[in-house]
């Protein structure tokens, strides 16, 4: 990973470089010239603007996975910034897309706002459940600094709930475009004959292990 100043790093959960790969790299490094971090910005500049028009383009359909929701929506301006004892501070949504999953709740990440970071350390995350019963349990495992913050967060941001309802049901939305649009996938079954091994691995013939339960 190459940021703009020249400084380089390993992508998140990949391996280490090889020998060889750093030796690639280093050289790499060394013909980098102010004209190809020009061209590198302009890329980027440009990408960025079409993901924002079309984010169908690079949105992947994963389920279980929690997307957060300036990701799915990057042109949305209403960003869910709060004060606390006199800082200010904002959370981050995420959704789980899958359209078949009803779970009824979003991932919440707190941060508080630092000019001089672009990406601040998370200062807790939680589970915000729509069911009352259910967020109430969710609460009910903080401890009371973080407990304040959430409950912050609630009163300062007006319609809080809706928003997060609004959100979710248009993450649902995208997640049904997306899973309308993905490959079709043709599941072929097969039955089990009495003289082949059993599936379940046992190292046994069917007839003589699962076949059994099912006469």
């Amino acid at each position: 990973m190459l940021n703009f100043n020249k400084v380089h790093g390993n992508l998140p959960n990949h391996p280490e470089l090889t020998e060889r790969q750093k030796a690639i790299l280093k050289e790499f490094m060394e013909e980098v010239t102010e004209e190809m971090i020009i061209l590198f910005k302009q890329r980027y500049m440009e990408a960025k603007a079409y993901g924002e028009k079309t984010p169908m383009s690079y949105l992947i359909f994963e389920p279980g996975r929690y997307v957060n929701y300036m990701e799915i929506f990057p042109r949305e301006k209403q960003p869910l910034d709060f004060k606390f004892e006199e800082n200010k501070h904002f959370t981050e949504d995420a959704y789980e897309m899958d359209p078949r999953n009803d779970n009824r709740s979003v991932q919440l990440a707190f941060y508080k706002f630092d000019p001089a970071d672009d990406r601040p350390p998370v200062i807790f995350s939680y589970n915000y459940y729509f069911n009352e019963k259910k967020r109430e349990e969710e609460e009910a495992k903080l401890d009371s600094g973080n407990s304040e913050l959430l409950l912050r967060c609630i009163q300062f941001i007006p319609n809080f709930n809706d928003i997060l309802k609004k959100r979710y049901k248009e993450a649902k939305q995208i997640g049904e475009e997306l899973l309308k649009s993905g490959p079709k996938m043709n599941i072929k079954t097969h039955k089990v004959q009495r003289n082949e091994m059993c599936p379940c691995g046992s190292g046994k013939k069917f007839k003589k292990c699962c076949g059994l339960k099912l006469n």
